[in-house]
């Protein structure tokens, strides 16, 4: 492995480490953070054990190596079948099983670890797999809320754009690239579902962080080309700026996300009395959109008053059908959020609140006790 590509596994294996503790307060709540923390783990040790290797070529650690990489198939069906709360078809998780049982028997066995006839196998069996979870999400996509919908787009284009960097991470395939993509492929990766953690789960808000990263990357390459820096220290200093950008952008949204998290009930225990100070009490009510007259202008006639009836609606909760619902529907879509919080029955008024797409049953219920104490506030 180049200095380069020790370089992005480092920055690669950090980033992993870093989303597997900061997801871990949504995964106490289970549902799809437990899977999406043993994926971020598994990622993790991937890029440990391929650190190892930089400075110690041992077999045992080559066969570990395939060993993890024959289990990501499966720990990333795992996590589509809870983001779409249905499970695979069972040929499919039989054969992720199955097929990740027979390459670790294969490496810790046989001893055929860099066999070209393994790797040739290893690498068709991660991208089938992978390729067949984007097919199961896109199946069951219907069937969710509109919040998860867009989860499930942001992890297929994640996945969709991990696959031909991952590739590139097998020398047997392409011998004479100089840098190896699979690091990149998993900061993308990274990166995609940490946005399920707050109100970005788009597709766009992830090409806009890879943006960033690769504007970072783009001045960093100026900069050494500037200061005279021969080609292969540019493209060293390139990589790291934007490989860099991308963790700092990792550390900040789980830093948001844990200010978010800490829970909103003891903020409104210590919060005054009047409307402006619960408002501004907690991040997720604070920073929600508020919808109007204005906002509420176009809803068709009588639906923002029956709206209004309600102190809290849930995305999760609305019905199919009805007048009221399609408009709840399209201002939860307007604002990218979860829940619509009554600020005024009379005129209609509400909060847009965006919990994310791993949102629990406490959010819920706190923000009903939000709602009722703005209720009753000035």
């Amino acid at each position: 492995m180049t200095p380069v590509g020790a370089l992005l596994t480092a920055i690669g294996l950090l980033a992993a480490l870093v989303a597997a503790r900061g997801v871990g307060p949504a995964a106490r709540r289970g549902g799809a953070a437990v899977q999406l923390r043993h994926l971020f783990r598994l990622i993790a040790l991937l890029l440990g054990l391929r650190l190892i290797l930089t400075q110690w070529e041992s077999p045992l650690v080559m066969a570990l190596v395939m060993v993890v990489a024959a289990w990501m198939p499966l720990a990333t069906l795992r996590l589509g079948e809870e983001l779409v709360r249905r499970h695979a078809p069972r040929p499919l998780k039989l054969a992720a099983l199955f097929g990740a049982i027979g390459f670790s028997v294969l490496a810790t066995t046989f001893g055929l670890v860099w066999a070209e006839e393994a790797v040739l196998a290893l690498a068709a069996f991660q991208i089938l797999g992978v390729g067949k979870v984007v097919v199961h999400l896109y199946r069951q996509r219907a069937t969710v809320s509109l919040l998860e919908q867009r989860a499930v787009d942001l992890l297929s284009l994640a996945l969709l754009l991990a696959l031909p960097l991952l590739a590139t991470d097998f020398q047997r395939l392409f011998p004479d690239l100089p840098v190896r993509g699979g690091a990149v492929a998993a900061l993308i990766f990274v990166l995609a579902c940490t946005r399920l953690l707050d109100e970005g789960a788009r597709p766009l808000a992830l090409l806009g962080d890879i943006a960033v990263a690769a504007g970072a990357a783009g001045i960093g390459a100026l900069t050494a080309h500037l200061a005279g820096a021969r080609s292969e220290t540019a493209v060293l200093v390139s990589v790291t700026t934007g490989a860099l950008a991308a963790l700092l952008l990792l550390i900040e949204r789980f830093d948001r996300a844990r200010q978010a998290d800490e829970g909103m009930l003891p903020a409104l225990a210590k919060a005054g009395p009047r409307r402006a100070d619960i408002l501004s009490a907690h991040p997720l009510l604070s920073g929600a959109a508020r919808l109007g007259e204005a906002e509420l202008a176009d809803l068709p006639a009588g639906a923002a008053a029956e709206l209004a009836e309600s102190p809290l609606i849930r995305l999760d909760r609305l019905s199919e059908t009805g007048t009221a619902s399609g408009a709840a529907r399209e201002l939860l879509a307007r604002h990218s959020a979860t829940h619509l919080l009554r600020l005024s029955q009379h005129p209609p008024a509400f909060l847009a609140i965006a919990g994310g797409a791993l949102a629990g049953e406490r959010l819920n219920q706190e923000l009903t006790i939000a709602a009722r104490l703005l209720g009753g506030a000035e």
